[in-house]
């Protein structure tokens, strides 16, 4: 049955696709800081990790237990209530005089925007009436594909010119000015509650699993994907999930209702939207690295090279919310993975010699892609319920969505790292093979290859910088007295003085052709093998995303999802209903 929203306003919308904005605009917008942290804060590279990692896996751990605690004691209360730890986070991060108070700051950050997305998100669709809900549920799907994608070039920005603790601080005015207004129009008194006990049970167990996953998912690769701690961290995820249905299906007052997953079009928009970001942040991982590393741009350019994915991804999300009302799901989720495949198609073929139009050509059509997917998984994962099931479908759907992005680093991380193990043995063999054309003795040779192997195992450099090997000025000096020696060897001894002079100047003139000769080789050796390896590491980012693309092909399957059926007749729970009733 229809339903009249309790808090109908359009500003109500605006204000929290702002809240929403900050929040996951804080997921991205360290990237580009990161190097000016680490060196600021000297900070080893596991640090600077968590606090990247810190913020998405408390998200993902706490969005589901934030929504159903905002359901009983107030969703609007709730809001105010992230909004002031969001705050108080940001500017512990900006204060931060270590890297441990950094982590520690991003994860009192972070139980702020665990309470604003799913929050923000369910008063943002209530805000309007159902029969404009598609208008709610565009700008708010318009608002986390845009922030996400415009973290990184913000980031960068602020970063270049106010310094990185302002990366954070920014986020303070904009909190003030958005509570203010908060105070001004929210309905506060119109704020539904549930009458309903929490579902420690459940809250403990999801939290457990989630965190299991986030974990080996983050931590992984260094690990051994088949170490013990990572098969154990899979293993606790498998158990407290299969307890967590068990627990959840016997409870009054689950933290979630399971009917969710009753609904094919909840299912479908879940599996969209881990897809989605996964395809989505995959890039935004990999291709500031590729730019940098091998097109000579700095970080604040390849920021801003990426910059098409979320201007596009602002203009046409929209527009295909009002596409999807009128021709359904399964069309715009089709195009949608069809335009992200093109966008990895056109990756697979991204080399150093690539233009700029041609990066933001495929940033263009990738933001296409990603719009397509997310405005109608969006709109699908409200589209049968209202009241509580509303709000633990949203706060799954945040769940999910930031389970995709770990999935994304995870995924994305590791193929990178198992290509430059591989490559990493090719230049090596190319580097041996090359050494053969020096002529240097059998010691000389073994030491430019160890050399040549110091400088391609540095993870930091993607083996870009070799240095050239050269003959030594006391490896000059050797070979003279060594020549010198031997040439004086043939004559008397008490001719040799005579002819010392005369000696050493002709060997001399003779042993510096020679190191011209050899040098001339080293130099030649030098650039065959910075050649190679550039084109080796290159490729590594071409064969990584060729290697996504079936499974691209294959995510189109979850249009299947999206074929009309019969919606869940889910009523609205009014205000003091048991959720046992």
């Amino acid at each position: 049955m229809d339903h009249k929203s309790n808090i109908s306003s359009f500003p109500i919308l605006l204000l929290m696709c702002l809240g929403i904005f900050i929040c996951l605009l804080d997921t991205t917008i360290m990237n580009i800081a990161l190097p000016a942290i680490q060196k600021d804060l000297n900070t080893t590279l596991e640090t600077s990790s968590w606090m990247l990692n810190t913020y998405t896996m408390t998200i993902a751990v706490l969005s589901i237990p934030m929504g159903r605690l905002a359901e009983i004691y107030g969703k609007m209360k709730f809001f105010i209530i992230g909004l002031i730890i969001f705050a108080g986070g940001s500017a512990l991060c900006g204060f931060s005089e270590s890297g441990d108070m950094l982590i520690f700051a991003r994860f009192c950050q972070s139980i702020g925007a665990a309470i604003l997305v799913p929050v923000a998100t369910i008063i943002g669709i209530e805000s309007l009436p159902l029969n404009k809900r598609h208008i709610s549920l565009s700008l708010l799907g318009a608002t986390q594909g845009l922030s996400t994608a415009l973290g990184p070039s913000i980031g960068g920005l602020i970063a270049q010119n106010l310094g990185w603790s302002w990366v954070f601080f920014v986020n303070i005015p904009i909190c003030m000015v958005t509570l203010v207004i908060a105070f001004i129009i929210l309905p506060f008194k119109k704020d539904i509650r549930v009458q309903a006990k929490l579902d420690w049970a459940g809250l403990i167990l999801s939290a457990i699993g989630i965190f299991s996953l986030n974990l080996v998912l983050i931590k992984g690769n260094a690990w051994g994907w088949t170490s013990f701690v990572s098969l154990l961290c899979f293993l606790i995820f498998v158990i407290t999930l299969i307890t967590f249905i068990i627990v959840e299906k016997n409870s009054q007052n689950p933290m979630v209702n399971l009917n969710l997953f009753k609904d094919r079009l909840y299912v479908g928009a879940t599996l969209a939207v881990s897809t989605g970001y996964l395809f989505l942040v995959g890039v935004m991982v990999l291709l500031p690295q590729f730019l940098t590393n091998f097109q000579e741009k700095t970080e604040l350019q390849a920021a801003l090279l990426i910059t098409p994915i979320s201007v596009t991804i602002f203009i046409v999300v929209n527009f295909v919310g009002f596409l999807v009302k009128k021709i359904g799901y399964v069309i715009p989720i089709i195009i949608g993975y069809l335009a992200v495949a093109t966008s990895y198609f056109q990756l697979a073929h991204l080399n150093t010699s690539s233009t700029v139009s041609e990066i933001i050509v495929i940033g263009i059509t990738l933001g296409v892609g990603f719009s397509f997917i997310i405005s109608p998984a969006t709109m699908a994962s409200v589209s049968s319920f209202e009241g509580e099931m509303l709000t633990a479908s949203q706060s799954v759907f945040t769940m999910l969505r930031q389970i995709g992005v770990v999935l994304a680093v995870a995924i994305f991380v590791s193929s990178i790292t198992h290509e430059v193990e591989s490559k990493k043995q090719n230049v090596i063999s190319y580097a041996k093979e090359q050494t053969q054309d020096i002529n240097v003795s059998p010691e000389k040779r073994l030491e430019i290859i160890e050399n040549t192997k110091v400088r391609i195992s540095s993870e930091s450099t993607f083996g870009k910088v070799i240095e050239q090997p050269k003959v030594s000025v006391s490896e000059r000096q050797d070979l003279i007295d060594k020549n010198v020696e031997n040439s004086l060897s043939h004559y008397p001894s008490a001719a040799q003085e005579k002819v010392k002079k005369q000696i050493t100047d002709q060997v001399t003139k003779q042993v510096d052709q020679e190191i011209l000769i050899i040098n001339r080789e080293l130099k030649n050796y030098t650039d065959n093998v910075i050649s190679y390896t550039r084109d080796e590491f290159s490729s590594i980012f071409s064969t990584v995303f060729s290697h996504a693309l079936p499974y691209i092909f294959i995510s189109i399957l979850i249009s299947i999802f999206y074929r009309k059926n019969k919606k869940l007749k889910i009523n609205r729970i009014k205000e003091g209903t048991d959720l046992g009733e």
